[in-house]
C-alpha cells in the first residue's frame, strides 16, 4: 500500500497569505512591515559614541505608540567556494608578490575558520498592523471593498515605518523598507537554510571578512 502524497507546503503552517507593496498581508486582515537595519561594534564607538547610541535607542522606544519587534538572524557562512575562488586567483596571478599576498590571506581565512564558528548577523524591525486599528467594523477584512482595505493597511504602515526610520537615521543606523522580493527570501532563508553562503556579486565579503 503506497502511503498517502503530503500536499502540505511551509506556506500553510504560517499566517501568509499575500506579500505586495513591501506588506506582509497575513489572516484576520492584520499584516507587518519590515525593514532591515545595518549593524555597528558597539565596544568599537568611543564612550560619546556609546551614549549617543543608548540615548537614540531610548528616545526610539519612548515614541514608540505601537509594538514593534526586533529580530535578529544568525547563520552559519560557508567559506568554502570562496576559499575555492581565493585559490583560482593564485594559480591565474603571474606576480610573485601578489601571489605571497594571496597566500597568506588564504591561510589567515583557513586559520579564521578553525578558531572559531564564522556567522552573518542581519537585524530587522517588523512594525505589525492589527485589523482593530481601523476600528471594530474592521476586525476582519471586508469582502465588499479589499482594495480599499489593503490600501488603508499599507497607508497606516506606511506612516508608522517612517517614523522608526527616523528615529533609526538619529541613531545613526541605515534602514531600509525590504521590497517584496527580498521579503519572501527573509521567509524562504528562516524556514529553509541553516549555513549562508557568501554572494560574490554582493556585499557580503566585505561586510564579513575584509
Amino acid at each position: 500500500m503506497k502511503a498517502p502524497k503530503i500536499h502540505s507546503t511551509t506556506q500553510n503552517f504560517t499566517e501568509v497569505k499575500d506579500i505586495a507593496q513591501s506588506t506582509v498581508f497575513l489572516e484576520g486582515g492584520n499584516a507587518c512591515a519590515i525593514l532591515e537595519v545595518s549593524s555597528v561594534n558597539f565596544y568599537l564607538l568611543s564612550q560619546d559614541e556609546q551614549e549617543a547610541r543608548v540615548y537614540g535607542f531610548m528616545s526610539l522606544l519612548n515614541s514608540l505608540s505601537f509594538p514593534i519587534q526586533i529580530y535578529i538572524v544568525s547563520k552559519n557562512i560557508d567559506v568554502s567556494s570562496y576559499l575555492e575562488l581565493i585559490e583560482q586567483k593564485i594559480s591565474s596571478e603571474k606576480r610573485p608578490r601578489i601571489q605571497d599576498h594571496l597566500r597568506t590571506y588564504k591561510t589567515f581565512i583557513q586559520s579564521l575558520i578553525k578558531s572559531k564558528n564564522l556567522l552573518d548577523k542581519k537585524f530587522y524591525v517588523v512594525i505589525p498592523f492589527s485589523s482593530l486599528e481601523l476600528g471594530p467594523a474592521h476586525a476582519h477584512t471586508p469582502h465588499s471593498a479589499p482594495v480599499e482595505y489593503t490600501q488603508r493597511i499599507v497607508d497606516a504602515l506606511t506612516t508608522k515605518r517612517a517614523q522608526i526610520l527616523a528615529q533609526l537615521n538619529r541613531m545613526g543606523l541605515a534602514s531600509r523598507v525590504l521590497p517584496d522580493d527580498e521579503i519572501i527570501k527573509v521567509f524562504y532563508e528562516v524556514f529553509n537554510q541553516e549555513t549562508f553562503s557568501l554572494n560574490f556579486e554582493a556585499n557580503d565579503i566585505k561586510n564579513i571578512i575584509m
